[in-house]
This record gives structure tokens, C-alpha cells and sequence, in this order.
């Protein structure tokens, strides 16, 4: 069964929901105008190669856009779709790729001290070898999430 957004059952096999948090030394606006800028991804996701636009004017509610990534020897694509946008409060995307789905609702909040709260909110179904590392080691993808918003920080502030 290929895996898609509407397969996020919280009843039915490796499903995950978690939320992780940090506070970044910048403004809420430039915080979100660096993250949801495709151009930046290359510059702190580690593996990230090229992004497609597919379908819908990209940046808006409903657009999807192809990402590659590069891992080793592995190549592999996600399909982004943006499913809500409340900016600057709240962005919310689904990746969908062959063994997993996932939902991330990244929220702002800026601390009135020049710093911005950010939070993401996941909910994640996976499938093949990652149903297996969900069940022995559920933290890894709770991990994997906070390793890519430190490596996102790390960019931001710099």
C-alpha cells in the first residue's frame, strides 16, 4: 500500500506523534522568511539537493513540490504539500515519500525579546525498514527532527 497523508491513522500500525521546541536568537519574521524559502534548504538540510514544483503556485496553500535528497549512495523524493499557512504564526506541510507520511505543523511565537519560540508539531506513519526502527527506537525520529531544527538554528543565526 502506497503511503499518503490520508494514512495517518493514529489506530493502525507505525504511528508516531511528537513535538519538539527551541528558541532561536532571531525575529519571528526572519526565522519564517528563512525557512520556508526552498533556496535556503540547501544551505542547512543536510542530504537536500533540488526541489520541482508540481502542481499549484508554489509558496501557497495546496502547492506540492518535489524534494530530492542524496544519503550515502541512496537518492530519494518527498512530495511537499503546503496544507495551511497563517504566517507569521503558524506553517503546516505534508512530506510524503515510498516509506513514510508525516504532517508538520511548525508554530512561531515571537518572546517580545528578539527571539522566537519555534515548535513543530509531528504526527508520522511509516512503513519497510523505518516501521522497524519505530518500534525498537521510537526516540530516533523525535531526534532526527530536533538534529534538523538545530541544524536549521545553526544556519539562521549565523
Amino acid at each position: 500500500m502506497a503511503l499518503s497523508v490520508g494514512t495517518l491513522n493514529p489506530n493502525s500500525g507505525a504511528y508516531m506523534k511528537y513535538s519538539v521546541e527551541m528558541e532561536l536568537k532571531l525575529h519571528r519574521d526572519r526565522v519564517v522568511e528563512l525557512l520556508t524559502s526552498h533556496e535556503n534548504r540547501k544551505r542547512w538540510q543536510t542530504g537536500f539537493k533540488a526541489y520541482v514544483p508540481i502542481d499549484g503556485e508554489p509558496g501557497t496553500i495546496g502547492a506540492t513540490t518535489r524534494l530530492t535528497f542524496q544519503v550515502g549512495e541512496q537518492e530519494f523524493d518527498m512530495v511537499e504539500t503546503i496544507l495551511a499557512k497563517e504566517l507569521p504564526d503558524m506553517y503546516c506541510v505534508s512530506y510524503v515519500s515510498s516509506q513514510s507520511a508525516s504532517i508538520s505543523k511548525n508554530s512561531f511565537t515571537d518572546t517580545g525579546y528578539g527571539t522566537t519560540n519555534w515548535r513543530v508539531d509531528m504526527q508520522m506513519k511509516v512503513s519497510g525498514f523505518y516501521k522497524i526502527l519505530a518500534f525498537l527506537q521510537p526516540k530516533t525520529f523525535h531526534a532526527q527532527t530536533e538534529a534538523l531544527m538545530r541544524s536549521f538554528a545553526d544556519y539562521a543565526e549565523n
